[in-house]
Formats: structure tokens, sequence, C-alpha cells
């Protein structure tokens, strides 16, 4: 493991990256890197409404298994709008809104994460290129922006649960992530199936202590079955 201090070059703001390295990537070309941003909510306190923490579980798994990669932590919560914002956000969503237009409501940009950080790591690592472990295309093409040679991408889709549903619809819909409609086909239980006709035939719809217009204790408000 490995920790730097990066002055952010239009902000100024100065953060902790954190690289977690597995195996001797040094001049290697093609090394698995999963470019993380911070989740205090979903890591920290165990919030199911993203899918931020499974995405760094598979990562860190498939590094393990692989024997080699790289995971760089960074510290852009919400992406890149901080904590209190994205608090305020989740609120805003309450009322129905998607994650995009939660912050739009706000004031607030869809993405400012930036990635000169990650360049630097990349360089001090004396890693050649990286094969990306994310669905997002924004991610490829500003880490490509950098100076990141990113030669192939690895894909880092998890499954839905019945909070994160309408947020994983909306990074697929409204910011062009690759999820390949993981969110569509879930039953109550949360499992998750490869079609509607699969999900109708071995889904269980019975047993669900919500009904579906009630809201928990944390105003969350199930998905409404099967689209």
């Amino acid at each position: 493991m490995r920790g730097y201090r990066h002055r952010g070059p239009k902000t100024h703001v100065i953060t902790e990256p954190t690289c977690m390295i597995y195996g001797n990537v040094e001049g290697l070309e093609n090394v698995p890197v999963r470019v993380h941003d911070a989740c205090f909510t979903s890591e920290v306190l165990g919030s199911l409404k993203c899918d931020c923490k499974q995405q760094l579980d598979l990562a860190l798994e498939y590094i393990r298994d692989n024997e080699l990669g790289v995971v760089i932590y960074l510290e852009q919560e919400g992406r890149g709008i901080g904590l209190a914002n994205k608090i305020a956000a989740y609120k805003v969503q309450e009322s129905g809104a998607d994650t995009v237009d939660a912050n739009r409501k706000l004031g607030l940009p869809d993405d400012i994460r930036e990635y000169s950080a990650v360049k630097n790591i990349v360089d001090d690592l004396n890693i050649k290129s990286v094969a990306l472990m994310t669905n997002n295309p924004r991610k490829i093409n500003e880490l490509a922006k950098e100076g990141v040679n990113v030669t192939s991408r690895i894909p880092c889709v998890t499954k839905a649960n019945l909070f994160s549903e309408k947020y994983l619809e909306a990074k697929e819909r409204r910011m062009s992530h690759v999820l390949n409609d993981s969110w569509r086909y879930f039953d109550n239980a949360g499992q998750v199936f490869e079609s509607k006709d699969e999900a109708d035939a071995k889904g269980d719809f019975s047993d669900y202590s919500m009904t579906w217009d009630e809201e928990d204790e944390l105003g969350n408000i199930p998905a409404k079955g099967i689209h």
C-alpha cells in the first residue's frame, strides 16, 4: 500500500489518494486497475442506495484471484461534490428525483471528478498501460486526457438490490455507464435474473416486509417490481 498527497490542478484542494498494490506491477502492460472514488455512505454506513462498495469488493476479489493489480482510492465523494452535498442530494431523491436531477435541483454538477492524481500514481509505479476496471466511459476518457494509457476495459457490473435499482438505471440511461440493463430484473428478495421471463418463472414476489408504496424508517421507497 502507498499513500500520496495530491493538489487538485483547478481547485488546489489537497487530498491523499491511497494505492493498494498486489504483485509486482512495475514495467508491466495491461495491469488491472480500479480507480475508485470514496463512498462513505456505502463503504462505512452500509447504504444500499448505490453499488460503490460492491464495485470495490468486486475489484479487490478480481485482483486477488488474478494475483496482480492495483486499486487507486480517491477522495472524491459523490462524484466530486463532497459528502455534505451528497447527503443533501439524497434528501432530494426521497421526493422521487434520480441522482442526476437531485444534483441539478441543488445547483450541483452531474460529475466533476478529475484524475490527474491517477496519472502521477501510474507513473510512480512505472505501469506502462492499464486494463481499467470500470463501467464508466467518462472515466476512460478523462484518464486518457491525463495521459494514462488505457488499453482495455474490465467490466465491473454488480447485482442490483431493492434500493439501488433507480440509481443504476440513472447511471446507465443518463450517464452512459455500460451496465447492460443489469439493474432491470430482480424479485422481492433481491435475486437478479437474466430476463423478465426468468424472473417471472423463478422469482419470489410474495414475501416482503414492506408494501410497494410504504416508506421504511429512512424514507426509502422500494422499487416497484419488474420492468
